[in-house]
């Protein structure tokens, strides 16, 4: 196999691999899918991947790694307090629904989670999610050193095919069945609340040791 060819599969596994566990960000987009429309979803994801772009310069010059674990521990609390600001945004959004239809175009711009600009919520949610930062510092740290800038192309073609897949899929979903929109988006919420529940008690037990 050429090594132009590996490099570029391996970019693509890697992506993969960053992008397909589900997550917060995951959760947020596809609650925007099923409350407000695809695009809005997808840039959710276009958001965090412009994060993982942010990232792979940071890692690139050395950067990632001179994060000390107190300010990765705030890291935990600030993305925590997101994801549960999110959540409320997101079960207020879900309260308003009558029958389980998709709201009007006009409801969809009423919560201030979905009023807001999706790609920059996205934005926000990766520069503050602590996974996301924690695979950087973990395993794209030796796949920058491993391959250099080469291996982005693959990489961010792995993540983008990911997030056209998935809020294509959820978004065909919701469309054919309508009432599992209200169903999906508290299962979002759920998740949200999870993870920020989770980043909160990592952050806390980090800063205050």
């Amino acid at each position: 196999m050429p090594a132009v060819l590996q490099i570029l599969l391996t970019g693509v596994v890697l992506g993969l691999s960053i992008a397909a566990p589900p997550g917060p960000v995951t959760a947020l987009s596809v609650q925007l899918v099923v409350s407000r429309s695809w695009l809005s979803g997808w840039l959710v994801m276009v958001g965090a991947t412009l994060a993982d772009g942010v990232f792979f310069v940071l890692t690139y010059y050395g950067v990632a790694r001179l994060v000390t674990p107190e300010e990765r521990g705030a890291l935990f609390v600030v993305g925590g307090m997101l994801m549960l600001y999110l959540a409320l945004s997101t079960v207020r959004t879900a309260g308003r629904r009558g029958g389980g239809a998709l709201p009007s175009r006009s409801s969809r711009w009423s919560s201030s989670a979905a009023g807001r600009s999706p790609f920059l919520l996205g934005l926000s949610i990766g520069l503050t999610n602590p996974y996301q930062f924690g695979w950087w510092v973990a395993v794209g740290a030796s796949m920058v050193s491993d391959f250099g800038p080469s291996v982005a192309v693959g990489f961010f073609v792995g993540i983008v095919s990911w997030t056209l897949v998935v809020t294509a899929l959820v978004h065909e979903g919701a469309r054919r069945y309508q009432r599992l929109a209200p169903v999906i988006a508290y299962a979002s919420a759920a998740i949200m609340v999870g993870f920020g529940v989770w980043f909160l008690v990592v952050g806390l037990s980090t800063t205050m040791l």
